[in-house]
């Protein structure tokens, strides 16, 4: 079982907005996502009830090596996500054609878009585990790689796991583009890319802390599950739209509005906004972690890492 804390405000978004999101229940003044798919992995009860139970990048004492599958190392653990917005636009809001600014903005704003559109999503980058200085490592255990070319990610996750609704999901909203760290590639590239870089880094993943007798990508597959579960958790194109921030090609926002709207929905942690041009293109969420990364309680902390927007900003369509 897997819990997330988060402020009353987002519990209420995510209820309404998020299709399929997790039962919830209330907590004092913040709400626990209570969301059980079914993790493989040991039970950390005796470590989260005992005397070394910590948050990630908190703990006091050297973590046993005993209950190294309750505690992640590198315990940074951040949601990623991509706003793939239409870069040609940038040619419209540079080109001070009032008429052909108010065309393009009319056309998007009278566009209507199905429930769900990945074209008014944050979509997926990835779950990522930085030191707690925010510094990270990667590619840590080839032993442990996928490669879509030997493998065949699509077979693995829908007959090999028997996932075919994790597949759907990833292949909608799990998509490569020009930002990524994957150029030519396509979206399974960028899940081969993302559990690679970053999934092998995570030691409550290793096999040992799997249940029974693991099986080959076991760990991979439950990632990929993983990174689905929490980034359902932040439905950011819904968090700002609450407040009136919607794209456009007609006004700039203010980064700091940006900012508060998304740390108001992140239990009051600042999060990290990245710009291209001077255009919103990514967001991250940081947490710290109690116990393993896939059935731990996340904790939002504040962003390690300064924005890289103006204090103007654009929120371009896609």
């Amino acid at each position: 079982m897997v819990k997330f804390l988060f402020s009353i405000a987002t519990a209420f978004s995510i209820i309404a907005l998020v299709n399929g999101a997790p039962r919830t229940y209330q907590t004092q003044n913040k709400f626990v996502f209570d969301t059980d798919p079914e993790y493989s992995v040991i039970s950390c009860d005796n470590y989260l009830y005992g005397p070394n139970a910590a948050w990630s990048c908190h703990n006091n004492t050297v973590i046993p090596e005993y209950d190294s599958c309750c505690f992640e190392n590198w315990g940074v653990l951040m949601s990623t996500q991509f706003w793939d917005f239409n870069q040609t636009l940038l040619d419209v809001v540079n080109s001070n054609d009032s008429a052909l600014i108010k065309q393009v903005d009319e056309y998007y704003q009278s566009t209507k878009y199905a429930i769900g559109d990945p074209r008014q999503t944050f979509t997926i980058h990835g779950l990522w585990n930085d030191l707690c200085d925010g510094s990270y490592n990667q590619y840590c255990n080839s032993s442990l790689e996928i490669s879509d070319a030997t493998d065949n990610i699509t077979h693995v996750i829908v007959d090999t796991f028997n996932e075919p609704e994790l597949f759907d999901t990833m292949i909608k909203y799990w998509v490569n583009n020009v930002i990524s760290n994957v150029p030519n590639g396509g979206s399974i590239s960028l899940w081969e890319h993302e559990y690679n870089k970053h999934g092998t880094c995570m030691n409550t993943l290793l096999p040992e802390c799997f249940s029974g007798d693991y099986t080959q990508f076991e760990n991979t597959i439950q990632f990929y599950k993983k990174v689905v579960e929490i980034w359902k958790t932040y439905p950011t194109y819904q968090f700002l739209l609450s407040e009136g921030i919607i794209p456009t090609v007609s006004e700039q926002y203010a980064l700091s509005d940006v900012q508060k709207v998304l740390a108001d929905n992140n239990d009051g942690r600042q999060v990290y906004v990245g710009c291209i041009n001077g255009t919103i293109d990514e967001i991250w969420y940081y947490n710290n972690l109690k116990g393993n990364v896939l059935t731990g309680e996340y904790r939002p902390i504040d962003t390690l890492t300064n924005s890289t927007c103006p204090d103007k900003v654009w929120y371009l369509p896609q």
